[in-house]
């Protein structure tokens, strides 16, 4: 952990800047050193931030908050995104309710854990609201792009998700049994068995809005593979 920052207690202006990095290679490890728990297990982690706000260090102020978040993990999984101040951080971008609604809609080929290889992703926060625009999750059953807003006062969000399943896909399959025969062998079964159906399907894209804890999610495209590929 990397940090440097600056204090101006002046009446009428106080404001705190920070900027500094955070990388290890072990996120839930990390975490839970400082008594957070996180549903991203087994992931390096690269981050880094230059933040600022009207208000003193130890009482940042969400309205006032500007600044810019860098984030890099390696090969991990998502467990249980419920629980956790992490969990926390991922359902203001509406992950969670993504993968819920994934899992809702191709039962037989989501797993209760998403694996993983990389996930990146800038961010900019502007008085209060998050923005990004080239979030991505490079996973074992599909990648995922995100991009849009999050207001961190009011606590709503305006995202948009691209979803390009890779379950059919033989790199997919053969990237699963590296990182565990249990999991590739339950993918690779998935594969067979839903191959007509996702075969079908090259890209799915959301519309996720609302409150932060009950976020509405749309699908407004699902586009087979030959209309993908013309």
């Amino acid at each position: 952990m990397k940090a440097n920052g600056e204090w101006v207690n002046a009446p009428g202006n106080e404001r705190t800047s920070l900027k500094g990095s955070l990388h290890g290679s072990n996120l839930d490890t990390a975490a839970g050193f400082f008594g957070i728990s996180t549903p991203i297990q087994n992931a390096s982690f690269n981050v880094d931030y230059d933040l600022h706000w009207r208000n003193p260090p130890w009482q940042p102020e969400e309205a006032t908050l500007n600044g810019i978040l860098r984030t890099r993990l390696g090969k991990g999984e998502f467990t249980d995104l419920s629980s956790g101040h992490a969990g926390q951080l991922l359902r203001l971008l509406s992950f969670d309710a993504l993968l819920r609604k994934l899992r809702f809609d191709f039962r037989d080929t989501f797993s209760e854990g998403f694996y993983f290889d990389s996930i990146h992703s800038t961010a900019w926060i502007k008085d209060g609201v998050l923005h990004t625009d080239d979030t991505l999750v490079d996973g074992l059953e599909a990648d995922i792009a995100m991009k849009g807003s999050v207001d961190l006062v009011r606590r709503r969000l305006d995202m948009e998700a691209v979803v390009a399943p890779e379950i059919s896909a033989t790199v997919g399959v053969a990237a699963a049994f590296a990182v565990n025969p249990i999991v590739g062998a339950a993918v690779f079964a998935a594969s067979k068995v839903l191959g007509p159906l996702w075969s079908k399907v090259s890209i799915l894209r959301y519309r996720i809005t609302g409150p932060v804890d009950a976020p509405q999610i749309n699908e407004v495209l699902r586009q087979p593979i030959k209309e993908s590929q013309q």
